[in-house]
């Protein structure tokens, strides 16, 4: 009786060590692919570079060492055409309502558009603040077709704005992505930038736009002058430029209407001008790769359905700067963070109980330069869009304090798992903390949602590091991270093996170009 006593508790011991074994195990891969992904000799991992070609070559092996086939073909390579220019080297001509634009009278941000295909010209509607926000029964879009239009609308809303958010609907950022999902051509953005002071509302987006305006912009040829990103070009002019080149078109100075938009006393409608625009500059032409592979699902009846694991492991590269300081951009957490987390993911669900439904793997490139490689997998999917049940993507994972946000626009189902796992682990799992921001149009995930793909992305948090060269290794929370880790992995599996299929419920905000 005793011998079988001290084998009873051996065996308990081990089926509780086991796991922990496990969850340590995953902890000590995840940290040691952050390590390597974030590592200078990858010099960021910009798009296109070495350092992202060694990146997407470590990827490929791990997930072939895990048992994973791979997706394209026989290659682990989904490789894409891109074209990418300094603004500094090009020189843009713009002409409003036939008036030549000074180059110190605008600033612009030509997200998508191909050099190439310019110039053109299109014709202009006045959209007032140009907010779309049916929360707020705010829609000055109303009533009027903007397709291949641009649209003229001024900084401000009916509201008090909060001076240190410049992403949310009543900003460029938001008033952007409603002439893009509209099908306009472009954003007219008049601010009082020259005015402002500089802690005015203005100062903070203008200071973002305006640093913008001179990074690097690449776009796919494939998408034809479209923006692959949720928000499109923005030409930004002051008060002074819309007086003198659409005051007497839009029937009223800038002054004068910022007067009527207070009173309430506005509708969308075309103004009889157009603007033209020519963007000279030879831009060069590379080529990048995401990463991709397959696990084949072990239910006859369900091994057609598909979970798409997501992560973007590009980040911002490196550049020249004085001696002495961090030229390197290493993104450990933005997002060698969120593409180690679904590379074990990926080595858990292939040591574990074979998945009833198939998954596969997408590691995109480009999401730092405008979402390129999500968009070109939208455009050439390995799967049947309709054979997706859910996109998992994770995007910056490595700076929790014990709590992680889930993007999950539409998709109550998702959310409500994750925060029933997350309980279940003890980690607190809460909602977007940035509704106004429509988060979705800026990730990857976009272009699933966009094609009525239920999703989630996984984030911890901005930080003063975001975008920064200091996002280094020494900031990730590993011990967080490998809670977090078991969240997603456990909302993975549960797909896998046979949960129940969720589902997207647009909001009426969420609007999209199919």
């Amino acid at each position: 009786m005793r011998f079988y006593k001290k084998l009873l508790t051996g065996a308990v011991i081990l089926a509780i060590a086991l796991p922990l074994a496990s969850d340590d195990m995953s902890r000590k891969r995840i940290e040691a692919s952050i390590r390597f992904l974030a590592d200078d000799l990858l010099e960021g991992r910009g798009t296109p570079s070495r350092g992202l070609e060694v990146s997407a070559l470590y990827l490929a092996t791990e997930l072939r060492g895990a048992g994973w086939q791979p997706a394209d073909g026989e290659s682990y390579f989904q490789t894409y055409s891109l074209r990418d220019f300094a603004p500094q080297q090009a020189r843009y001509h713009i002409s409003i309502n036939g008036i030549k634009l000074d180059s110190k009278d605008f600033y612009f941000l030509p997200f998508g558009m191909d050099p190439g295909r310019t110039p053109v010209q299109h014709d202009l509607v006045f959209a007032g603040y140009g907010i779309y926000a049916p929360e707020k029964g705010v829609d000055d879009f109303a009533g009027v077709d903007i397709k291949n239009k641009a649209v003229v609308s001024l900084f401000g809303a009916p509201w008090e704005l909060d001076p240190h958010v410049i992403h949310a609907y009543d900003r460029a950022v938001g008033k952007s992505i409603h002439v893009t999902v509209r099908k306009g051509a472009l954003l007219v953005y008049v601010s009082e930038e020259f005015e402002s002071s500089p802690d005015s509302p203005a100062s903070a987006e203008v200071a973002f736009f305006r640093e913008m305006a001179y990074v690097d912009l690449a776009y796919l040829p494939e998408f034809q002058g479209k923006p692959t990103i949720g928000m499109g070009p923005v030409l930004g002019i002051s008060p002074d430029v819309f007086d003198k080149t659409l005051a007497e078109a839009a029937d009223g100075t800038y002054a004068q209407w910022k007067e009527r938009l207070i009173k309430g006393k506005h509708k969308a409608h075309p103004l009889k001008a157009a603007i033209d625009v020519h963007i000279q500059v030879k831009p060069k032409e590379s080529k990048a790769s995401n990463v991709v592979a397959l696990l084949r699902g072990s239910d006859p009846s369900l091994r057609d359905e598909w979970i798409v694991l997501t992560a973007h492991y590009d980040h911002l590269g490196y550049h020249e700067v004085p001696e002495g300081q961090d030229g390197i951009w290493n993104g450990a957490d933005d997002n060698a963070s969120g593409t180690a987390a679904v590379l074990e993911i990926a080595r858990r669900l292939a040591e574990g109980k074979p998945p009833r439904r198939s998954i596969l793997v997408v590691l995109t490139s480009g999401e730092e330069r405008g979402l390129l490689g999500s968009a070109h997998y939208s455009i050439h999917p390995l799967i049947p869009k309709d054979k997706v049940i859910i996109n998992i993507n994770v995007d910056m994972v490595g700076r929790s304090t014990g709590k992680v946000y889930c993007i999950s626009t539409g998709c109550e189902d998702i959310y409500k798992k994750t925060a029933e796992i997350g309980k279940k682990i003890g980690v607190t799992s809460l909602p977007d903390p940035f509704p106004t921001w429509r988060l979705v149009y800026l990730i990857d995930s976009y272009h699933f949602a966009r094609l009525d793909v239920p999703f989630i992305q996984f984030m911890t948090e901005f930080h003063k590091d975001y975008h920064q060269p200091s996002d280094e290794i020494s900031h990730i929370q590993f011990e967080e991270l490998g809670k977090i880790f078991e969240v997603m992995y456990e909302l993975a599996d549960y797909y896998a093996q046979g949960g129940e299929r969720p589902a997207l419920k647009r909001p009426q905000w969420f609007l999209t170009v199919n």
